[in-house]
C-alpha cells in the first residue's frame, strides 16, 4: 500500500486528500475500483471511519482516497458548510481517480459524511451518464439529519434551542437564506450531553445549520435521498450508536427496499457512534460487500 498527501486542484484551489494506492491485485475487476470516502462531522483524516478504514481496504486490493469537503473543520463555523456544494467537489475526486485509470467508484461517507454520500449518488444516479459510479456505503447515517439533530438537541436541553435557531434563522433568512448575505456563527451548548464542555457543544452559523439542520434542509434528508438510488447500497451502523438511534440504518434500508432497490445490505456490530474497537469488524464487512460486487 502507498499511502500519499495530495492537494487535487479545483476551481482555482484544491481538494486535500489522502490517498491510499492498493498494491495487491487479486483480480482485474478489484484494481480497478477505488472508494471515495467522505468525513463525518469534525472533517481530517483522523474523525471517525476515515481513520481506519481506508488501510483495511488498500490491503485487500482497494484503493481508497479520503478528501476533505467544505463540510470539513471550519466549514461549518464559517458559512461554508453547504451539502450541496460539496458535490462538485467530490466530482473532481473522482475525475482524479478516473484519470488514474480506476473504472468503478464507489462513494462512502460516515455519519454526516454518510449524508453527502447518499445525497451525492442521488444526484449522480444515471447509469448512462455516471456508469462508473458503482455503489455507495453509508456508515451511522442518520435517517434524516435535520430530525436527528432536533431528536438530539431536545434531549439534552440544547441552548439556545431547535426552535430558538429556527425562529431567529426564519427572520433574518425570510425563509430563504438567498435573500440575504446576512449571516453569523453560533454557539450551541448542550447538543451532545449535559455540560457546557467543548466536546457538548456545536458551532454553526445560521446558514449552515439553515441547510443542515433546518425543517428544509431536503438534501439532508437521507431517506429521501436513499429512495432515489438504484445503485447497491452497504448501511452498516454500531447497536449502541450514542449519536444516531440503531433503528435509522434499518428504516432507511426499508425505504431503499420499498422504493425498488434490490441489492440493499444491512450490518450492525457491537459498537458506538465511531466503531471504536470494532475497526477490523467493520472493515471486514465492507471488504466482503465489495468482494460481492467487484470480484471476479
Amino acid at each position: 500500500m502507498e499511502q500519499e498527501l495530495i492537494a487535487i486542484p479545483f476551481n482555482g484551489g484544491k481538494v486535500d486528500a489522502l490517498y491510499y494506492k492498493s498494491n495487491k491485485v487479486s483480480s482485474d475487476k478489484n484494481s480497478k475500483t477505488a472508494v471515495i470516502h467522505v468525513h463525518g462531522f469534525l472533517g481530517n483524516f483522523l474523525d471517525g471511519t476515515q481513520r481506519f478504514l481506508p488501510p483495511i481496504l488498500a490491503k485487500s486490493g482497494y484503493s481508497s482516497l479520503s478528501i476533505n469537503t467544505r463540510l470539513a473543520n471550519f466549514g461549518l463555523f464559517f458559512g461554508y458548510g453547504i451539502i450541496d456544494d460539496t458535490i462538485s467537489q467530490i466530482d473532481r475526486a473522482k475525475e482524479f481517480l478516473l484519470e488514474q485509470g480506476y473504472k468503478n467508484i464507489v462513494i462512502s461517507g460516515y455519519s454526516l459524511g454518510g449524508a453527502v454520500a447518499l445525497r451525492y449518488v442521488a444526484m449522480r444516479s444515471s447509469k448512462k451518464k455516471y456508469p462508473y459510479l458503482k455503489g455507495v456505503i453509508a456508515l451511522a447515517t442518520p435517517y434524516s439529519m435535520p430530525d436527528s439533530i432536533r431528536r438530539r438537541w431536545n434531549r439534552w436541553g440544547s441552548e439556545p434551542s431547535y426552535d430558538q435557531i429556527y425562529e431567529e434563522a426564519k427572520t433574518i433568512f425570510k425563509g430563504n437564506p438567498d435573500n440575504t448575505k446576512e449571516d453569523r456563527t453560533i454557539v450551541v451548548y448542550k447538543t451532545r450531553g449535559n455540560t457546557y464542555l467543548p466536546e457538548h457543544s456545536g458551532i454553526y452559523t445560521y446558514k449552515t445549520w439553515w441547510h443542515l439542520a433546518g425543517p428544509q434542509a431536503h438534501s439532508a434528508m437521507c431517506y429521501k435521498q436513499i429512495e432515489k438510488i438504484k445503485l447497491p447500497i452497504l448501511l452498516a451502523q454500531g447497536w449502541y450508536d450514542e449519536i444516531v438511534d440503531s433503528q435509522e440504518t434499518y428504516h432507511l434500508a426499508q425505504v431503499a427496499r420499498d422504493s425498488g432497490n434490490k441489492n440493499v445490505s444491512v450490518f450492525f456490530v457491537e459498537s458506538g457512534h465511531s466503531f471504536e474497537g470494532n475497526e477490523k469488524e467493520l472493515g471486514d464487512i465492507a471488504v466482503g460487500w465489495l468482494n460481492s460486487e467487484f470480484e471476479e
